[in-house]
């Protein structure tokens, strides 16, 4: 037995233990990851083939993308693999791995044993596959990303499997009674049109559709593949862990069989369609779930709960599906969603009565309920990136995880935010960062707001629509581009938005008429109400059969535009039944995603203050640093400080629009490579003994967080020169950090 010793543990190579894995290895520490299969990704490798899904909730939610690691792989996989092409995902994925030098991978090594001493893991024992070699991997701190929860079970960490009573955590989801049954397993396939017949003959066994209850529960849809047939459903009833083979075949003897009904029942056009790929390993939903300090719940997601110790957010609806799976009479999800996205502590990161057990993805502390949201693989990642940090963090300070959220916590937090780890509502308030320090002056600001363009799309009023924007300095009145076909009254509603997190129109605070004369197109001011402090406006212009406003692709941090149109789940009642609902539902952008109401309006949101107010992304306002409109010259920040300052880092987080919904595989196509908003090209000068000396030159960036490191200079000046974007017709940035030291 080969015996590997490492400062962390990480025990598999979804994106979990990724992102886990990179992020302790960044902080210095020596990382093993250990993956059982060939490939890491989990269920979105090449094997499965899930979409990677999170809190945007496929666009439901505003500004809810993920930053950090699986922001990192996000941005990257956009620009390499726009298709969607799973095998090019598998191959981002190994190499961000093989990047980090702190990293040693074992593939295809299963994790057999677990030794412990006293409530301490010591090492875990492991073996390869065709290799024929045993390890035993020894450490200081075990982050166990399996899924089931193999080390943590191994190490006797307290857990819990099948759904709690609705007594126990106040539940309403929950059942009355405690049970075993569990969300169910998945088996995915893709078809391809050949362009010429091809025939299927059906292995003998194949499920005979027609004699289940599928057939009239589900449509069958032969364009549809992949995430698509998601309720292909079942071992709710099981142990998911050890029936896991039975699941497989029950499972594979349904897709082979709904296959063959497509094919040859004639009732579908599908002559030239074949099989492409169908998985051979079952997706898995649900299994073990592990106790921690604290135990997400229902109640933490519909009431966004804003926790001291938030070190993560998600967004996925309480995503609940019968233990049925594909044989229930029910719809295939039930669903509550929350107003917003919602926050995640970090005592649910580690084990209760394990002293130094870590484990992030599925397997984190929450009951049923609450774990039908977090289960998705984006959130799974960015827990993994916390509990990754944390882990570095416990090595440096040689303590227990405990002990970072009972003496740390302000470190740990601050040490996630300045990695840009994906927290909201978090301020920076590192005394080290020069730029909180220094007087800043900047060639232009956006003073006004203002979606006008060239190219404008009329679109009628036969919905309502709205709009959003951050009412900061009390304008009297904002302007409508209106055109009337006929003498009417457009009534107009304005509504705050409650939570700084949420972009819904949550309570009422007026209402305007506004008369209108058929005299075609022509600007309308309309009166805006008095707010009591700084906070987003939702604009509502009713539907009027009458009226005409006017979409352009004029994008603007904070501004959002809305239709009132259901989203598509609520019209598949065979589907999604929403126990809980929100505007969010109602209030959607899909359909003119990147479009907004053409309206203007003088605003103060995007001074150069913004670069420093602590927050990096939008949280109430948008907290983002803008040029004018249309701003084709370089534009510069200015950086001085009254004294000389000895500098040898800057930080910069450029604007890469985490409204954007981002999809590792085929979910929908995104019409560009590189978010445009992002800083294409820029340099960092600075002032030293009376010289400008340039400190960093970036060309072709694509990247939302940039690190730049020199050799230390002395300097009281400093400029960032941004000279063009990737396609967006302004600069802007939202933070610029600057480190040095004597």
């Amino acid at each position: 037995m080969k015996q590997i010793q490492s400062e962390i543990i990480v025990i598999g190579g979804g994106l979990a233990g990724i992102c886990a894995a990179i992020a302790a290895a960044r902080e210095g520490k020596q990382v093993v990851l250990i993956q059982n299969r060939g490939v890491l990704g989990g269920n979105s490798s090449s094997e499965i083939r899930v979409w990677v899904c999170g809190a945007t909730k496929h666009g439901v939610n505003r500004y809810a993308r993920e930053t950090g690691i699986m922001g990192e792989l996000f941005l990257e996989n956009q620009f390499r693999n726009p298709q969607g092409n799973v095998f090019q995902w598998n191959l981002l994925l190994l190499e961000k791995v093989k990047e980090e030098q702190n990293i040693q991978l074992y593939l295809n090594t299963e994790v057999i044993d677990v030794t412990v001493e006293g409530h301490t893991i010591t090492s875990v024992i492991a073996r390869t596959q065709g290799a024929e070699n045993t390890y035993q991997f020894l450490g200081e701190y075990f982050i166990d990303c399996t899924g089931d929860g193999i080390v943590g079970e191994g190490a006797k960490a307290e857990f819990h499997m099948g759904r709690e009573s609705r007594e126990m955590y106040d539940e309403s989801l929950a059942p009355e009674v405690a049970d075993d049954r569990m969300l169910g397993s998945t088996l995915l396939f893709y078809t391809k049109d050949t362009g010429e017949k091809t025939k299927f003959i059906a292995p003998s066994f194949a499920k005979k559709i027609t004699d289940t209850t599928i057939i009239k529960n589900r449509t069958l849809n032969p364009t549809d593949n992949g995430c698509a047939y998601w309720w292909i459903e079942w071992g709710g009833e099981l142990d998911t862990i050890h029936d896991n083979e039975k699941i497989r075949d029950e499972l594979l003897s349904v897709v082979y069989g709904i296959w063959d009904h497509i094919k040859n029942s004639g009732e579908y056009e599908a002559d030239t369609l074949d099989l492409e790929w169908i998985g051979t390993l079952p997706g898995k939903r649900e299994s073990r779930r592990f106790i921690g300090d604290y135990v997400l719940t229902q109640k933490d997601i519909e009431d966004q709960t804003f926790f001291e110790d938030r070190i993560a957010f998600g967004g996925w609806s309480i995503d609940l599906h019968p233990s049925t799976g594909m044989y229930t009479d029910a719809a295939g999800a039930r669903h509550v969603v929350a107003d917003g996205i919602y926050h995640l502590p970090y005592r649910m990161l580690y084990s209760k009565n394990i002293e130094n057990l870590y484990f992030a993805g599925r397997n984190v502390s929450a009951s049923h309920v609450a774990f039908g949201t977090i289960r998705v693989m984006a959130t799974c990642a960015i827990l993994g990136e916390a509990a990754g940090t944390a882990a570095a963090m416990a090595s440096e300070l040689h303590c227990s995880p405990r002990d970072i959220y009972t003496s740390y916590l302000n470190e740990y937090q601050q040490r996630m935010l300045k990695n840009d780890a994906s927290v909201i509502g978090l301020k920076n308030n590192d005394s080290k960062d020069l730029a909180r320090t220094a007087q800043i002056s900047a060639t232009s600001s956006l003073q006004t707001i203002d979606t006008e363009a060239e190219q404008l799309q009329e679109f009628p009023l036969t919905k309502s629509v709205g709009f959003q924007f951050y009412l900061e300095n009390h304008p009297k009145t904002v302007n409508l581009l209106l055109k009337a076909e006929a003498e009417t009254e457009l009534e107009v509603e304005f509504y705050t938005t409650g939570r700084k997190e949420n972009y819904i129109p949550k309570k009422k605070v007026g209402t305007q008429t506004v008369q209108l004369s058929a005299k075609g197109r022509a600007w309308h001011p309309v009166v805006l109400p008095t707010l009591a402090e700084p906070e987003n406006l939702f604009v509502i212009l009713k539907k009027n059969q009458h009226v005409v406003t006017h979409l352009s692709e004029t994008v603007i941090p904070g501004v959002l535009s809305f239709i009132e149109d259901p989203i598509q789940e609520l019209r598949q009642p065979e589907l999604h039944d929403y126990v809980r609902e929100s505007p969010i539902l109602y209030w959607t952008n899909q359909k003119i995603n990147r479009k907004n109401v053409v309206f203007n309006v003088p605003t103060t949101s995007y001074s150069k203050e913004q670069i420093t107010n602590g927050y990096k992304r939008p949280f109430g306002s948008p907290n983002v640093w803008v040029s004018k409109l249309g701003s084709k010259e370089t534009e510069v920040l200015c950086f001085n400080w009254e004294t000389p300052q000895t500098i040898s880092e800057v930080l910069l987080t450029l604007n890469d629009d985490v409204n954007e919904d981002l999809v590792n595989l085929h979910h929908h196509r995104t019409a560009f490579d590189i978010i445009p908003e992002l800083i294409k090209d820029y340099e960092i000068w600075a002032l030293v003994d009376g010289e400008r000396v340039r400190l960093a030159k970036e060309e072709d960036n694509r990247s939302r967080q940039k690190n730049h490191l020199f050799r230390k200079v002395k300097t009281k000046q400093l400029e960032l020169h941004l000279h063009q974007t990737n396609g967006s017709n302004f600069k802007s940035l939202y933070e610029v950090r600057i480190y040095g030291g004597e």
